[in-house]
């Protein structure tokens, strides 16, 4: 056998060896793998009370995920920041880009439910003070009453915004334009068709992205249509439609539609 034989049967051996040792490296990992879930899942039985395994369900979390929560919350991040949300803090300390991943979409549906939840309970809460107090503020603080009347001063134009609670997609961008051309001397308020519920509202605002805090602040209003599209002649067969009011003059000017 020549030289370059025998250079050509060492490369081949070596290839072989290499292939067989990834391989084994890789089947080991799995093995790890498996073992530590073993592991986890053996510890969530063992370890998780039934109120435990009840908090996971809410938090759409698995049950050996919650074991990972609890020992990570019993060491320095709990230090660090005690009362974080178990997503989050499974979120920051995961070093598993998948595992990580799948925390930050958890996050975002939990998220997005609370916005809509705190979102259709103020909707109701201003139009119960409203119903039980009617123009009365609710609350008694001079200072704040102050800071309410001197901004209601500075509002000259009340734009108003007619739609459906179903229509999101198709009427995000009219949404998305109208609250980009309201500034401090003007308030958005939207009123929603006939048959809408307080909780599919907050569907549409979290879909609009609108946070719960504008809600409360009144920087956007949120409302049932109970008369204003009468009183404006809107025909609600036809929405979105959109109002422009000066509130000064009285004048009211139709756009988009």
């Amino acid at each position: 056998m020549n030289k370059l034989a025998y250079i050509v049967m060492g490369l081949a051996v070596s290839t072989y060896v290499s292939a067989n040792n990834q391989t084994t490296q890789s089947n080991n990992s799995a093995t790890v793998i498996s073992d530590m879930k073993s592991t986890l899942d053996k510890e969530a039985a063992v370890t998780l009370t039934e109120k435990d395994k009840k908090l996971a369900k809410q938090w759409m979390l698995l049950e050996t995920d919650w074991v990972k929560y609890k020992e990570i919350m019993s060491g320095p991040r709990g230090i660090w920041s005690p009362g974080l949300d178990p997503i989050t803090a499974l979120g920051v300390s995961e070093t598993d880009p998948q595992e990580r991943e799948r925390y930050a979409e958890l996050w975002i549906k939990i998220e997005s439910r609370r916005a809509e939840l705190e979102v259709a309970f103020e909707v109701e809460r201003q139009r119960a003070a409203s119903r039980v107090l009617g123009d009365q503020l609710a609350v008694n603080n001079s200072s704040w009453i102050r800071q309410w009347e001197q901004k209601r001063v500075e509002v000259n134009k009340q734009v108003v915004l007619f739609v459906d609670s179903n229509c999101k997609e198709d009427c995000k961008l009219t949404f998305e334009e109208l609250h980009a051309s309201v500034g401090d001397n003007a308030r958005l308020d939207i009123y929603f068709k006939q048959g809408a519920t307080s909780e599919g509202i907050g569907q549409w605002a979290s879909f609009m992205k609108i946070p719960p805090e504008v809600v409360r602040s009144r920087e956007v209003t949120l409302n049932f249509d109970e008369g204003k599209s009468a009183e404006l002649g809107i025909d609600m067969a036809a929405l979105p439609q959109v109002r422009v009011i000066d509130l000064k003059s009285g004048a009211i000017k139709a756009t988009y539609k």
